[in-house]
């Protein structure tokens, strides 16, 4: 397995296979980081590093996430099947470490907290952690259909009342 960092947009990069990983009841399709590479990044001040990455030839955003003094990247089922990737395939990981606070808003999110009157809806949304912006935008783009998207957009403006 090839450990290391590399030239170009991506810092660093490393050969792993595809394994199974489970927490409880949910299980994960996962890469877990070299020991090596887990002393030079910065786990104490983050310790869900967020890195945009590409595995094999995909781009992936993700998080390093802690695992009994390993960390692991999941792998999405979604991003498995488009891939082709299964248990076991060894695949190259090229990622840099992305911006901590940075937070994708679906259209539809975005648009609903720019044209809802509410301030206190807006003054909550910049009072949450990034975490939570990034949880509650994960939950309006992984909507499927447009009724599902519009309803997780009203749960949020609801959940955002309730804060303040």
């Amino acid at each position: 397995m090839g450990i290391g960092k590399i030239m170009s947009y991506f810092t660093y990069a490393f050969e792993a296979p595809i394994l199974h990983y489970s927490i409880g009841r949910y299980n994960y399709n996962v890469v877990f980081l070299p020991s090596d590479l887990q002393e030079s990044l910065p786990f104490s001040e983050h310790p869900r590093l967020r890195i945009d990455a590409e595995v094999g030839e995909f781009p992936l955003e993700g998080a390093w996430q802690p695992a009994k003094g390993r960390w692991y990247l999941m792998l999405p089922r979604q991003f498995m099947k488009e891939g082709k990737l299964s248990l076991g395939d060894i695949v190259e990981v090229r990622f840099c470490i992305a911006d901590q606070d940075a937070v994708n808003v679906p259209d539809a999110l975005r648009l609903a907290l720019a044209a809802n009157e509410q301030a206190a809806i807006a003054i909550a949304w910049e009072q949450i952690t990034s975490g939570r912006r990034r949880g509650f935008a994960h939950r309006v783009a992984s909507a499927r259909t447009v009724a599902t998207r519009n309803r997780r957009v009203a749960e949020v403006l609801k959940a955002l009342i309730k804060i303040q």
